[in-house]
């Protein structure tokens, strides 16, 4: 049954087929093709959103920490993390994205613990689901993407919409509660430094690209930061704040709005000479020469 649902879920997909509400919600389907251009590429989502594997297999860096996700697993997207997509096999997924503004408009509230904040508090980023839940949680996106097509002029069209995207965000909800808060956790001193450190990196990484500062901040010494990071995440701590500064160089030099001293300044270098070595260290070309390399516009598939 299970490979019967995947079979006739594949067959109605086409690439990268959208259908908005506004800019703000969207549901997104794509089959077995990203394109080159994405791979290997440093990017920011530009909203939040669920993504369901459909099948394949698809290997995803967030804030450069290395998953792969399968079929029946979710993925949850923040527009505050970096990715990175290194391989992909035979991948489908469907995407339901939103901005904060739609939540807004709609009155949800982002205050409450029973919203996507839970899963950020926790440090969720995905999980596999059973068959049933995956069947349900499929079916349901399948039916937002149905009512976002529903003519304009259908009297309640947006609450009906409204109504679909809440009940797949509280479902999710449930589903993360019940594998993450009703199951007591072994505490992991170890992995739980890490998380503080790489949120902390995420927050503060444009301003400050001291190891020391990050020890100061988590009242531990730079050494045992570096080591339990490495134990953690085979990267120490100065590994990990390079690569989170030099993919957001990437992404501000692939915005060609931008100009490589304005790049510079964006993440807290003293001048654009210092910022070049930097680069050029840790990425192996110049800023200019990565740039030039980089001139087809990135898209972002999330």
């Amino acid at each position: 049954m299970q490979q019967q649902l995947l079979n006739n879920s594949t067959q109605a997909i086409n690439i990268d087929e959208k259908f908005p509400l506004t800019e703000d919600l969207e549901v997104s389907i794509l089959e077995n093709q990203i394109p080159d251009f994405c791979l290997n590429r440093t990017f920011r989502a530009t909203s939040f959103a669920f993504i369901l594997i459909v099948k394949g297999k698809l290997n995803i860096k967030t804030n450069f920490v290395s998953e792969v996700l399968k079929q029946k697993d979710i993925l949850f997207i923040f527009p505050d993390s970096i990715y990175e997509i290194d391989n992909i096999q035979d991948i489908s997924f469907i995407k339901v994205g939103f901005s904060k503004n739609y939540l807004t408009q709609q009155g949800i509230s982002l205050s409450t613990a029973q919203n996507y904040r839970t899963f950020r508090a926790q440090s969720i980023n995905k999980f596999s689901l059973t068959k049933e839940e995956y069947t349900d949680l499929y079916h349901d996106m399948l039916a937002l993407r149905k009512k976002l097509k529903l003519p304009s002029d259908i009297s309640q069209r947006n609450d009906i919409i409204r109504n679909s995207f809440i009940e797949i965000l509280f479902d999710l909800i449930l589903l993360s509660n019940k594998r993450f808060s009703l199951v007591p956790a072994k505490r992991d001193s170890k992995l739980e430094l890490t998380t503080n450190f790489l949120n902390l990196l995420s927050e503060q990484f444009k301003k400050e690209k001291r190891v020391i500062y990050y020890a100061n901040k988590l009242c531990i010494t730079p050494r045992h930061l570096s080591q339990v990071v490495k134990q953690v995440t085979e990267k120490t701590a100065g590994e990990l704040i390079d690569e989170m500064v030099i993919g957001e160089a990437k992404i501000l030099l692939n915005n060609h709005l931008l100009n490589i001293s304005e790049v510079a300044l964006a993440l807290s270098f003293s001048n654009p000479s210092f910022f070049g070595k930097y680069f050029k260290k840790n990425a192996g070309v110049s800023p200019s020469k990565y740039k030039q390399q980089n001139h087809i516009p990135l898209t972002n598939i999330f």
